[in-house]
């Protein structure tokens, strides 16, 4: 379904009992909704799911940047406004988590619980050249030459070379994200700067990271951890950034109970 928040179209989807608490799910740069599929059966017993597609991206409005991560939080807030949502239990992996830093320090009033996954509280100088270099290779080539590129930091060698089925969904979503939208949603993110605003945060926190995570390693997780009062911090050793595609169990044997324990 889609409603307009802020002037924008945006994709929406609930799935699990209309009665129980609400999990909003945000997702990663150049993905969708359909990042989270593989965390739907461990969820949608016991919980109403909301997955959307945020600005310029999945089935939601493209239209020309610039965007910026204070829109992205302003539209999570009104996508719960607009659907009459108090309070959600938010999880969030990679730019989905820098959103969900932004709720936390912004809006916590809104949130019963938060998990932040392979993300990251701080723009660095290499981050932002990373950007700016798949900004250009976007505008003179599109979008598949940006996944060949990066597909070995967002999954092991293994799992790249074995070309799964969950494999190939994210690629294909990868792919058919629309260029206004990954370049108005990458400079967004080459400006984030929540690092020294993460003690104002006082939701229950959990910090889900990749050991072996090359975009957002383990120190940034941890430094995420030492600064929002009380955060909790787990790791899935080896894996790298769509660890929830990768390794859905394991994944979901952490996150699940977290969320249990909120409840």
């Amino acid at each position: 379904m889609k409603i307009t928040v802020n002037g924008n179209d945006f994709y929406y989807r609930f799935d699990g009992p209309k009665d129980a608490p609400v999990v909003m799910m945000a997702h990663a740069m150049g993905t969708s909704h359909r990042i989270w599929d593989w965390q739907m059966a461990a969820l949608t017993d016991r919980w109403r799911v909301l997955r959307y597609d945020w600005l310029g991206h999945g089935d939601s409005a493209a239209p020309p940047g610039p965007y910026s991560l204070d829109g992205f939080v302003a539209d999570a807030v009104g996508l719960m406004d607009a659907l009459a949502i108090p309070k959600v239990h938010w999880v969030g992996i990679s730019t989905g988590g820098m959103i969900g830093q932004g709720m936390g320090i912004a809006h916590g009033d809104r949130l019963q619980s938060l998990s932040l996954c392979n993300t990251t509280p701080q723009a660095t100088p290499w981050y932002r050249e990373w950007v700016a270099e798949r900004q250009a290779v976007v505008r003179q080539d599109g979008m598949p030459p940006v996944w060949d590129m990066t597909k070995r930091l967002w999954f092991t060698d293994a799992f790249v070379d074995a070309e799964s089925l969950a494999y190939c969904v994210i690629r294909d979503v990868f792919n058919a994200t629309p260029i206004e939208g990954y370049l108005g949603g990458t400079s967004a993110v080459a400006d984030l700067a929540y690092r020294d605003s993460l003690d104002q945060i006082t939701t229950p926190t959990l910090v889900l990271a990749a050991g072996a995570d090359p975009v957002t390693p383990l120190d940034h997780s941890k430094t995420i951890r030492d600064r929002i009062p009380g955060a909790k911090l787990e790791s899935l050793p080896g894996q790298r950034h769509f660890s929830n595609v990768e390794q859905p169990d394991a994944f979901n044997a952490i996150l699940t109970p977290f969320l249990e324990s909120q409840r």
